[in-house]
């Protein structure tokens, strides 16, 4: 499989203050990328550097095999871009704006239309006039509206109503089975998990981890509930992946990790009336590298020994100006 995106221990210090320290990772071709982090864990400085908008201060970031800095340009016509503070000319209306944004990626006039249908975006009304989610639709529509291999957004869905997000993830879903790259940039955990092929955890700078979503997810306890029409027999739950927690009567609470299908076998030849699985979704995961529970090893991480390769990059005419401001570049998010 070949890869669209290459770092290799990159680092960024904003003078004395920590930007990102030794990032390393791929991301493939057609895959979805998720970059997890809260606010100032180097998110969008990472994204920086692999835009060609700042030098790092060591490694490497490369994108379809060309430096991310010296062939900023070049990469720039494969890549969509949405920034997580679009800038937009505002006294233009929506459908000018796009047009104009359009133009500069060589499309037709109107390539827009159909997605703004979609999202419900009023295309004649000033976008400084548009409100926070309206902007935000202006945003993903212009990211998603021409045919590059590689998109990049950094927390694209914020001030997006749960149905508009719901629009958003199946237009990742679309750009995926058209073989399109996807680098999403987020701390709106669902998102992720919905979307995302693989996750990279980065804390405080490092990253701490790189694996599929369904593999963080396997690694943890599921929460079982059961109901039953007569009392188990003892050792009814004596498995190896199975630890129980409670039994009184017919209330049986169970914790399960890993293959559940043992666990399911045993259930039919028992009476059950009813059973709730509580699976842990990755906010419970995320959260553990933030409190301390999994030891961050930037080292396993950065060596590739948890996960696979791939993922994203951008067009600049897409999301709005991300340069830095009078030649001074801002401590990174």
């Amino acid at each position: 499989m070949t890869t669209a995106i290459e770092l290799r221990g990159l680092t960024r210090h904003y003078g004395r203050r920590r930007g990102i320290v030794d990032v390393s990772l791929d991301v493939d071709e057609g895959e979805v990328f998720g970059f997890l982090g809260p606010n100032g864990a180097g998110k969008t400085t990472t994204i920086r550097m692999l835009l060609g908008f700042m030098r790092p201060s060591a490694g490497s970031a490369r994108v379809f095999g060309l430096d991310a800095w010296r062939d900023a340009s070049a990469l720039h016509s494969r890549l969509a871009y949405l920034s997580g503070e679009p800038v937009y000319l505002g006294e233009l209306t929506a459908a000018r704006l796009l047009d104009h944004l359009g133009g500069l990626r060589g499309l037709p006039r109107g390539s827009w239309r159909p997605l703004a249908e979609r999202l419900d975006l009023d295309v004649t009304v000033q976008v400084r006039k548009l409100s926070r989610g309206n902007r935000q639709k202006v945003g993903v529509v212009q990211l998603f509206m021409g045919n590059e291999p590689l998109l990049i957004m950094d927390e694209p869905t914020t001030g997006l109503d749960p149905l508009m997000q719901r629009q958003f993830l199946g237009l990742i879903a679309e750009a995926r089975a058209q073989g399109r790259t996807t680098f999403i940039s987020s701390h709106n955990l669902q998102e992720v998990e919905r979307s995302c092929d693989r996750v990279g955890i980065i804390r405080e700078g490092r990253l701490v981890e790189i694996a599929t979503v369904q593999s963080l997810l396997g690694e943890h306890w599921r929460s079982v509930n059961l109901v039953l029409n007569a009392p188990a027999p003892s050792g009814a739950f004596d498995l190896p992946n199975v630890r129980q927690v409670m039994s009184s009567g017919r209330d049986v609470h169970v914790m399960i990790r890993g293959d559940v299908n043992p666990f399911l076998r045993r259930l039919g030849a028992l009476d059950v009336l009813d059973v709730a699985i509580t699976t842990p979704d990755i906010e419970d995961v995320f959260y553990r590298f933030y409190e301390g529970d999994v030891a961050g090893s930037g080292g396993r991480a950065a060596n590739g020994a948890t996960g696979g390769s791939p993922a994203g990059v951008v067009p600049v005419p897409a999301g709005g100006v991300d340069r830095p401001v009078n030649g001074r570049e801002e401590a990174g998010r």
